[in-house]
């Protein structure tokens, strides 16, 4: 009797790694909700998806360059997570004092600095290292020469703006911009794999939400339309490529899996 792997049964919309990424949160986040509903086997594959999402995530954060097609070094990669940290510790206080009641001097101060430091909030940490390390830069000179400094200190502040500063200067120095670069330590992560790992778990869950349905309790099917609401909506264009993709942006095809025959109108399709 033949065996069946979950790729050979489940067919999915061919996906690039940042359109994975992108969906695997959908999935993650519309399951949550019904998380205590879910039967066992649902909520392992859940986990597996999860686990095999988050490694997505950091192998593209990881794999990014820094200049000339060079590669992260452990050091760069560190210094950037305690960069990131630090600015999203000083947003996260700020934002605590907006939350004071309407009236509160320290909830109009908070909003004001805020929106001179925060201009489009934290996105910037999602740039390229070379990038980010520009704009954590930027806004350092301006709270410097705006005095905004003094006002964060005087919300009591003064924690955050020296762990922003040293964490800004090591990032620096780890990227070669203000001193000599290390030699890369050892190879970034790979992208294709984890979208491999990803896939995978992705059509394990796949079965195992379709596999509970029962024909007659319907409350299963709204379960499971429910769960893959994200995969049977995803928006594949001519390309292939998921709905993700920004219009005129050149995409990676190092990781894009090889090419399928387009999706039919369901999520999955039996082979049996």
């Amino acid at each position: 009797m033949s065996k069946y792997t979950a790729s050979e049964v489940v067919q999915l919309p061919r996906l690039t790694a940042v359109g994975a990424m992108a969906l695997g949160e959908q999935l993650v986040t519309v399951a949550k909700p019904v998380k205590r509903q879910l039967a066992k086997g649902i909520a392992r594959a859940l986990v597996a998806l999860s686990s095999s999402h988050a490694e997505l995530a950091s192998a593209l954060r990881d794999q990014v360059s820094l200049s000339e097609g060079g590669e992260a070094s452990e050091d760069t990669v560190q210094c950037d997570r305690v960069l990131d940290g630090c600015w999203s510790g000083l947003h996260d206080f700020l934002t605590a004092f907006t939350k004071l009641p309407p009236g509160a001097p320290e909830a109009a101060e908070a909003s004001s600095l805020k929106a001179a430091i925060f201009t489009g909030g934290l996105k910037f940490l999602q740039l390229t290292y070379l990038l980010e390390w520009s704009e954590s830069e930027l806004r350092l000179q301006r709270i410097r020469k705006n005095g905004l400094d003094a006002r964060i200190e005087a919300l009591g502040g003064k924690r955050f703006l020296a762990a922003l500063e040293a964490a800004h200067a090591a990032y620096g120095k780890a990227l070669g911009v203000t001193a000599p670069a290390a030699a890369a330590a050892t190879a970034p992560p790979s992208v294709r794999e984890a979208l491999d790992a990803f896939t995978e778990a992705l059509r394990a869950y796949v079965i195992k939400v379709m596999g509970a349905v029962e024909p007659d309790e319907p409350e299963t099917q709204e379960l499971a339309d429910k769960l893959l609401a994200p995969l049977a909506g995803w928006s594949v264009g001519p390309s292939g490529r998921g709905a993700a993709r920004k219009s005129g942006k050149p995409e990676d095809e190092a990781a894009a899996p090889p090419p399928a025959d387009p999706p039919s109108a369901e999520p999955v399709a039996a082979d049996l």
